[in-house]
């Protein structure tokens, strides 16, 4: 009978402790779930374009003394970004269009000028387009394929960030899109506006391009 009482509250203890045990691991299981699940509600935050934050802008040159006339272009688009780390990385595939009806100068003579006796004399120009080649951390420089005048030239611009901000910056010569009678035609009808202290007119086949943009936060 002591035997049999013994086994009884033999059983009875380990029956107990099974079921604390089960009940622990159930607790220890729930927790790790809840974890898991904050984890996978945490967002993913890297880097992306922000069009708000882009800026393209020009400068061409007139009379003797190389004087800089700068200006911008109001609308654009900027395709083939991906939300990345660098801005190296976020605008290594992108692709851009710039329509020349959106250039503005601060000039409204200019700007008509510009687009009918410049643009306006290439072919397929109603839009400059552009495409990222490559990036060269190295040399700090960026090689863009432009379309104008439907000629295609690679060229390399020289490139930094610092923090969030892209610069990109460089010098194309329109000659070599073969615009030398746009060219011809904006010094005629500028030919008294780029007259300079010496009285020679003259309208500077070199243009400067100038790009920032300040990349944002992205989370997915």
């Amino acid at each position: 009978m002591k035997n049999l009482l013994l086994s009884i509250a033999t059983v009875s203890i380990l029956a107990s402790c099974g079921g604390d045990q089960k009940q622990t691991s159930q607790v220890i299981d729930n927790n790790q779930n809840d974890t898991i699940k904050q984890k996978a509600a945490e967002p993913i935050c890297k880097k992306g374009y922000d069009k708000k934050a882009t800026k393209i802008g020009f400068g061409g040159f007139k009379t003797t003394d190389k004087v800089e006339v700068k200006g911008h272009f109001k609308k654009f688009t900027v395709d083939s970004t991906i939300v990345a780390d660098t801005p190296e990385e976020i605008f290594a595939n992108a692709s851009i269009s710039i329509p020349v009806d959106y250039l503005e100068t601060n000039d409204i003579g200019r700007n008509q000028r510009l687009r009918e006796e410049y643009f306006g004399k290439m072919e397929s120009t109603q839009n400059i387009t552009g495409k990222i080649v490559n990036f060269n951390k190295d040399s700090s420089t960026v090689k863009i394929e432009l379309t104008i005048n439907k000629v295609s030239n690679e060229i390399d611009f020289n490139y930094n960030v610092i923090e969030d901000t892209l610069s990109i910056n460089g010098t194309i010569d329109i000659l070599n899109f073969d615009a030398s009678s746009a060219l011809n035609a904006i010094n005629k009808a500028c030919e008294a506006l780029h007259k300079g202290a010496d009285g020679i007119s003259k309208t500077w086949s070199e243009a400067n391009i100038y790009i920032t943009s300040v990349i944002k936060d992205t989370c997915e």
